[in-house]
């Protein structure tokens, strides 16, 4: 791992983080610091200025604004500072628990690239619901659910990077508009989008899974078709609470947007989505050879022999050729 120091600062007997220095984008906190477990990140403390900057004294560049990418935050942290990733504008990946208990103003102000979201379920209540309101940009969020053996110190980053999630959810975009009424010179904010319906799918800080698949009947037509395909291949490919009526109308979605889809993931490059419609998704011939046409058309080599091995392990004898670009 890329060599990493912190300033910070002794409260009783907890840290908080001051500043990281790194020759990284990526940051990992860890759990104690001489011996004292690390519980906070204070005010600004990735923004890339503050009102007094502190004295580096190990020569490693701050890393903070733009230098920010991907933050693994350990279960005991509590609190989060005031504008503590503020205009951090490459910032795209947070892992963090679910035991965080207070977050201070404007914590995402400038994080518009915040994309994905690795979110740790412990016992009790969670700070998911408040994470996401503060991002209203689309947001993909791998859950690990409570009840999942901490093995490693830092598992935010193993679980990150290693094991399969519980599951996966897709929250949607929404924006808010300042709407002024004259007369009486009052302004008020109107929220518009499926994603704060999205994020109103929690009942005493949990997720309500049911609440958050009922919306699909009507936001297949009201959201982006990227955000519609990502939600739809996700909640099938990780089930988690997944009724059989709403798993039917995901797959139904699916099935008849599969060539749309597979463009779709083979523009992100995401082979994990893809091998699962291949290996898991697919049921016939049709749908397998609409992958195949995808990879071909695409110039995918290696993708369109794994796809065409999935269809002679599964479908042996008939054969259909193409011609590699």
């Amino acid at each position: 791992m890329e060599e990493q120091s912190f300033a910070y600062e002794k409260i009783k007997d907890e840290i908080r983080i001051l500043r990281c220095y790194g020759t990284s984008s990526r940051v990992v906190i860890p759990k104690e610091l001489e011996g004292m477990r690390v519980t906070e990140l204070s005010d600004y403390a990735f923004a890339k200025e503050q009102q007094q900057e502190l004295e580096n004294a190990g020569g490693l560049p701050c890393i903070c604004g733009e230098n920010l990418e991907e933050l693994y935050l350990p279960d005991t942290i509590r609190r989060l500072g005031r504008y503590v990733f503020y205009n951090c504008i490459r910032f795209r990946r947070l892992s963090f628990y679910s035991s965080i208990a207070f977050m201070g103003a404007g914590g995402f102000t400038g994080c518009g690239a915040l994309s994905h979201l690795i979110f740790h379920q412990k016992e009790g209540t969670s700070c998911l619901r408040e994470v996401l309101q503060d991002l209203k940009q689309p947001v993909a969020v791998d859950c690990f659910l409570a009840g999942e053996e901490e093995s490693k110190e830092n598992s935010g980053f193993d679980k990150g990077q290693g094991r399969e999630p519980d599951c996966r959810l897709v929250y949607p975009e929404f924006y808010e508009e300042a709407v002024e009424n004259t007369p009486a010179r009052i302004i008020s904010t109107q929220t518009h989008g499926m994603g704060i319906q999205y994020r109103n799918t929690f009942q005493n800080t949990q997720i309500v899974f049911k609440e958050y698949d009922k919306l699909f009947e009507t936001g297949k037509y009201n959201m982006d078709l990227t955000n519609i395909t990502e939600m739809a291949a996700a909640r099938l490919r990780y089930p988690y609470s997944l009724e059989e009526n709403a798993k039917q109308e995901y797959r139904d979605w699916l099935k008849e947007h599969l060539e749309a889809a597979a463009e779709y993931f083979l523009g992100k490059e995401d082979l994990e989505t893809l091998r699962w419609l291949a290996d898991t998704f697919a049921e016939n011939r049709e749908e397998i050879q609409i992958l195949i046409q995808a990879a071909n058309d695409r110039g995918e080599a290696e993708l369109l022999s794994s796809f065409l091995h999935v269809l002679h392990q599964r479908f042996p004898g008939k054969k259909k050729s193409f011609d590699l670009l």
